[in-house]
């Protein structure tokens, strides 16, 4: 019997409620044995998928870095592309990508370039520099955060902290760090947290500007709910700054939170957040970031039911 080729890139892609978003992934990937699907679901809503795509069912949600890290130990590909289910390749991104592992060999990972559905670059979201943590803590009272460039700069420029929305890491690498941490649950932070991880052990990331793949930035942000969102978020956020600024960093974030979130309460009747459904909602999930900020993060009750699905509850830290 003939052993099938080890693939030389494997995307890994979790799936949670975005059953629209992945079938137009599963029919835009390439019919080609160098490149492999692997999609991990989380939400066990899928049943079947066509080919190309494989399907990994771990049974519960593990959440995004917990998902790529059941998808990776399922593939023996030297190369593992992070992707989201609302990104597309372009014709010829895959091998793009190969080409740029061949030219960049001491590289542990290439940066494809992301654009909008109407060909505009991301490259302002998507380009980052790894946050500091007088950052991080402004962040808390809507004071805004870095930015990437303004235009896509030149193939081989490192990238410090891409989006996950689009990577590719070398399995190596990976493997040698241990993967995602796990504990930035169910998401949000454990692509910076990785990011960082991977300069300090003296690993490269550079941009190839021919690879591109379209990404329409659906998001699980609906899907989780504002509240939900928004105390994963701000949790993960001290929990990113406790791991690797101290623990006087994340707890300036958790005061500075406390009234951040109290000045948005006052000017709630003035502004609703675009992505709460109603004003109520919107009061109702800034307490509860005040209660988590001020209790150690642990997690109220409605939102364990929201995503967790099996996984066992504790403190948010």
């Amino acid at each position: 019997m003939i052993a099938e080729p080890i693939p030389e890139l494997a995307a890994v892609v979790v799936h949670w409620r975005g059953e629209a978003h992945l079938a137009g992934l599963v029919a835009a990937w390439p019919r080609d044995p160098r490149f492999e699907l692997v999609v991990v679901d989380n939400s066990a809503s899928l049943g079947e998928l066509p080919a190309p795509a494989r399907l990994v069912v771990p049974g519960r949600n593990l959440g995004f870095g917990g998902g790529v890290n059941r998808g990776l130990a399922s593939t023996s590909a030297p190369w593992v592309l992070i992707l989201n289910p609302d990104v597309r390749p372009r014709p010829g991104a895959l091998d793009r990508i190969l080409a740029a592992t061949a030219d960049f060999p001491d590289a542990a990972g290439i940066v494809p370039a992301l654009e909008g559905p109407g060909g505009e670059s991301q490259c302002r979201w998507q380009l980052q520099p790894l946050p500091s943590p007088s950052t991080l803590v402004l962040q808390t009272l809507f004071l805004g955060g870095e930015r990437g460039p303004h235009s896509e700069p030149e193939r081989g420029t490192a990238v410090e902290q891409p989006a996950a929305a689009a990577l590719v890491l070398r399995r190596t690498v990976l493997d040698e760090l241990g993967g995602f941490d796990e504990g930035y649950y169910p998401a949000w932070f454990e692509d910076v947290d990785l990011a960082r991880r991977l300069r300090q052990g003296g690993h490269l990331m550079v941009f190839e500007p021919a690879a591109r793949f379209v990404h329409g930035r659906g998001g699980s942000v609906p899907e989780l709910g504002y509240g939900a969102f928004l105390w994963v978020y701000y949790r993960n956020l001290t929990r990113y700054l406790r791991q690797h600024h101290g623990a006087d960093w994340a707890l300036a974030a958790r005061f500075t939170l406390v009234k951040g979130m109290a000045l948005r309460l006052l000017l709630l009747p003035l502004r609703r957040p675009r992505r709460a459904p109603s004003r109520r909602a919107a009061a109702a999930a800034l307490i509860d970031v005040i209660r988590g900020a001020s209790s150690d993060w642990r997690r109220p009750a409605s939102y364990a039911r929201d995503f967790t699905a099996g996984r066992q509850e504790g403190t948010g830290e």
